[in-house]
């Protein structure tokens, strides 16, 4: 990650809030890199402008050798992204979506063929395992537990294997 100047501004009628100013990091290959700072920082903006969620105002930044603005596309291939919660419900995609249903529809998103011996299926079971939810393929994702949900939130930021993984919140749970 580079960025130079990357700053968000909102608008209302009211007034104008700068939620980020200035932002300059540097991450190279194999750093872990960390955001700490009160409620109301920037943090979660931050992460949503290196991600493509939300536009910069003001500044650039290349990402998993990608330009932000330029091609937010090829950011996106390039990047695991891990939110603060699942889904608008926190239940996943649908209500009725089970466990293995939502890491294959987020392979299928990424273009990773989906089947009964697909590599979307291995990868599936993979990262069930690493990720101790074995067992719960079946289950309705709204039926896990808090930390199980993080659990395949995480999953579901690595299915495709990205070079570079963005946690927002990633203790939560």
């Amino acid at each position: 990650i580079e960025a130079r100047g990357l700053a968000r501004t909102f608008k209302s009628r009211k007034r104008t809030v700068e939620a980020v100013r200035c932002v300059d990091l540097t991450v190279h290959d194999g750093e872990i890199v960390g955001f700490l700072g009160p409620n109301g920082a920037g943090k979660t903006t931050t992460l949503r402008m290196l991600t493509t969620l939300l536009r910069p105002t003001a500044g650039t930044a290349t990402v998993a050798g990608a330009d932000l603005l330029a091609n937010p596309l090829d950011v996106r291939k390039k990047i695991g992204y891990v939110p603060q919660a699942i889904g608008e419900t926190m239940g996943g995609t649908d209500p009725s979506c089970l466990v293995i249903e939502e890491l294959l529809d987020q392979a299928a998103l990424y273009r990773i063929g989906v089947g009964p011996k697909s590599e979307a299926r291995r990868r599936a079971e993979l990262l069930a395992g690493q990720l101790e939810l074995t067992g719960l393929e079946q289950r309705l994702v709204k039926t896990l537990s808090g930390g199980q949900r993080r659990r395949l939130e995480i999953a579901l930021g690595l299915v495709h294997r990205p070079p570079l993984v963005f946690l927002d919140e990633p203790t939560t749970g």
